[in-house]
């Protein structure tokens, strides 16, 4: 915890000294804070609203049904409610949430640290880790809807992974079975093609297009449609997204990436399939070639590959640190 006399943002509910900003969206900010009265002496992350929306109560509504479900795979909800933040500047009442603060920063710093993706070997116990975490997720009944690096958090000396924000989330299936979603949600370039263009959609197959997108990232350390202008998903781009579909290793001449090993190459195409119904389930990536040489692991071994994965981090951490 860091020192109550160091300097602030601000004080909220009385209760809580909020340090500095460490992330924000499009209605909320939200800070590193320490309870001023609490002798545990921790750090949390509050995240601030700007408004009273609707939208609010249903991300605590999912925070809360999270939390029952005990899984480690996601960041700890501790409480939610309402007081004034005071500032030098302003006196205003807000919502909040209570978080349990990721000591180690989001994914997004560790990807981009650097000219380089991940080892080959580190990725797929990385990515591994946050496909089991998707998958507890849609096993509870909700989608994510915006899976990045940002929302990925790294926690304590052994960089535990966890999911976080579930503001964009919704449930999976409603009284009559499994909701198509609507609404463009998320991040622009791990956006399925089908939000983008306004259709309804399935959200388990819109977080797998996320999944391989993120996959891509992690491997090379740069995002899988920036050299093709697929992101911007216009008509030009999105007849371009279908025959790179069609045409795999054009796709991968023009990206620059022709030496990618031949089994992550097939399960990237499939996961950002602009059908998507031709996209794999989470069984099939984890069961698929690319992937099966982690999934196969007795618990000592995966031990071993875990403890290469938090070398590699903690020499990214000290680049990021290097860098200020």
């Amino acid at each position: 915890m860091e020192d109550p006399d160091s300097d602030y943002f601000g004080v909220l509910n009385c209760q809580y000294i909020l340090l500095h900003e460490i992330g924000d969206g499009v209605s909320s900010k939200v800070y590193k804070s320490f309870d001023y009265f609490s002798e545990k002496k921790e750090d949390y992350a509050i995240k601030v609203f700007a408004d009273t929306s609707s939208s609010i109560k249903k991300e605590i509504l999912f925070n809360k049904i999270i939390a029952k479900s005990q899984k480690p795979f996601f960041v700890k909800y501790i409480s939610s409610s309402s007081g004034y933040l005071v500032t030098d500047k302003t006196n205003e009442l807000k919502n909040y949430i209570v978080f349990e603060f990721a000591s180690k920063g989001d994914l997004f710093d560790y990807i981009n640290c650097g000219s380089k993706g991940f080892q080959e070997q580190n990725c797929k116990v990385m990515i591994y880790k946050i496909i089991l975490s998707i998958q507890a997720l849609h096993k509870i009944g909700i989608c994510h809807r915006d899976i990045k690096p940002q929302n990925i958090l790294l926690f304590g000396d052994n960089f535990e992974i966890k999911i976080c924000d579930f503001g964009l989330s919704s449930f999976i299936y409603g009284e009559n079975g499994k909701i198509l979603q609507r609404g463009i949600v998320g991040t622009k370039g791990y956006m399925a093609p089908e939000i983008i263009e306004g259709k309804d959609y399935d959200g388990e197959k819109a977080d797998i297009f996320s999944l391989g997108v993120l996959l891509f990232n992690l491997l090379n350390g740069i995002q899988p449609f920036i050299n093709t202008k697929i992101i911007n998903f216009g008509r030009k781009e999105k007849q371009l997204y279908k025959y790179i579909n069609r045409n795999s290793d054009l796709y991968w001449i023009i990206i620059g990436l022709t030496g990618l090993p031949l089994e992550f190459k097939n399960l990237f195409i499939k996961m950002v399939a602009y059908d998507p119904n031709k996209r794999p389930t989470i069984e099939e990536i984890l069961n698929g070639d690319w992937l099966k040489e982690i999934t196969n692991l007795k618990p000592d071994e995966f031990k071993i590959y875990e403890e290469n994965l938090i070398k590699e981090l903690k020499k990214r951490e000290e680049i990021i640190k290097e860098k200020g």
